[in-house]
């Protein structure tokens, strides 16, 4: 058996939340905020090829430390003009064995301590997205309603091991230890090879020293401390269009389950007189006009999404961007939403017809009103009414 290593870094516990619209970060008192200014060391190198962003850079809040259970924990928030706060719990580990490093990674799913009330750990980063959200209200545009269920995240960021670890060491020699590492699981021994497969399949290493895994539950990163945040970044991004689309998602099924039911009445209405004088007729024309909105809204959001970030040539963080996205099924909830984008059309077309159907029928009733009008006064004429 090779001797068992003592692992040195730091867990992530990340919290993505929708605040229910853009945010324009021009607008976001940051004199009210302990902005975080990070610059990037002088001839320090960069093995990542570099890539562009577009439009996603955040500010980065320090949120100050908190004591979790014996844990000290430093917090960040992250304010992304998408429309996302995330906020970022980290806990230090030294010379931690697998076993603790696993407990360690489970925290956020039991009830902890933090001062002198014991709280679930979820509560403590949605108190400070909520303190947030009171801070930047005043920045938020084209507000739409918020998904409640934020989107959670582990990162495992491995500095530094005793004895030292190449990358290939986690895929073969520890592999066990590492997918229990990845799933949360203590019981590391009971997991089958099967499912240790599976969460060591899809990695990404640009050196031998250095490691990248992504799991649905967890990434690892070991080595590549000079590029450690481009690497999270990466993943950060994709974690935050997962959690745009599944609020597209459930924005689309609201809407659509209303507009349905607006047109349901309107389509079993009598059609018969003037149309724009009918409360139905007024229903429907503001139903088609919800419909072009909401379509034209979320086709453009969408579209955002796609083009989250533009890669030139075959590169590294592109690489590790598209194993993230698989990982998490994003092109999955692509289809999804393109589905009911489609059925929107779909509705917004009915809607059309029917207006259409009622300025048509309008339109020959004021015709026939207008010609029993006409002969009336002329047979009144006739008999010397007029």
């Amino acid at each position: 058996m090779p001797e068992a290593p003592t692992l040195t870094g730091r867990v992530v516990f990340q919290y993505f939340y929708d605040v229910g619209g853009e945010i324009e970060l021009e607008r976001i008192p940051q004199q009210k905020l302990n902005v975080i200014e990070r610059h990037v060391p002088r001839g320090a190198r960069i093995l990542a090829p570099k890539y562009e962003e577009v439009g996603l850079q955040p500010i980065e809040i320090d949120l100050g430390a908190r004591k979790i259970d014996r844990h000290k924990a430093t917090i960040e928030g992250h304010i992304f003009p998408i429309g996302v706060i995330g906020i970022n719990i980290n806990i230090e580990f030294r010379k931690a064995s697998f076993e603790s490093a696993t407990k360690l990674v489970t925290l956020n799913e039991r009830r902890v301590k933090v001062g002198e009330k014991e709280i679930d750990f979820d509560e403590l980063p949605l108190e400070l997205f909520k303190d947030l959200m009171k801070t930047i209200k005043s920045a938020i545009a084209y507000p739409y309603p918020a998904f409640e269920l934020p989107e959670i995240y582990t990162l495992i960021l491995i500095a530094g091991s005793e004895p030292r670890l190449e990358a290939e060491d986690f895929l073969t020699k520890f592999r066990k230890q590492t997918a229990g590492l990845l799933r949360g699981e203590r019981d590391w021994q009971s997991l089958s090879d099967k499912e240790v497969e599976d969460a060591l399949k899809p990695y990404l290493s640009y050196s031998d020293e250095d490691i990248v895994i992504v799991d649905w539950y967890a990434a690892l990163i070991s080595g590549a401390v000079e590029y450690t945040d481009e690497l999270v970044r990466m993943i950060e991004f994709a974690r935050i269009q997962l959690l745009e689309l599944k609020t597209y998602d459930r924005l689309l099924d609201r809407r659509v389950e209303r507009m349905y039911g607006s047109l349901r009445a309107t389509f079993t209405a009598p059609w018969f007189g003037i149309a724009w004088m009918r409360r139905q007729y007024r229903e429907l024309t503001r139903t088609t006009r919800e419909l072009a909105e909401l379509r034209i809204e979320v086709t453009d959001s969408v579209a955002n999404l796609r083009n989250i970030l533009k890669f030139t040539g075959e590169w590294y963080l592109g690489k590790l961007y598209r194993i993230a996205s698989e990982r998490f099924h994003i092109g999955d909830w692509l289809a999804l939403v393109d589905k009911k984008l489609s059925q929107l059309q779909e509705f917004y077309t009915m809607a059309m017809d029917r207006v259409n159907t009622h300025r048509m029928h309008t339109l020959e009733f004021l015709i026939l009103l207008i010609l029993a009008i006409w002969i009336l006064m002329d047979v009144l004429g006739i008999l010397g009414i007029l």
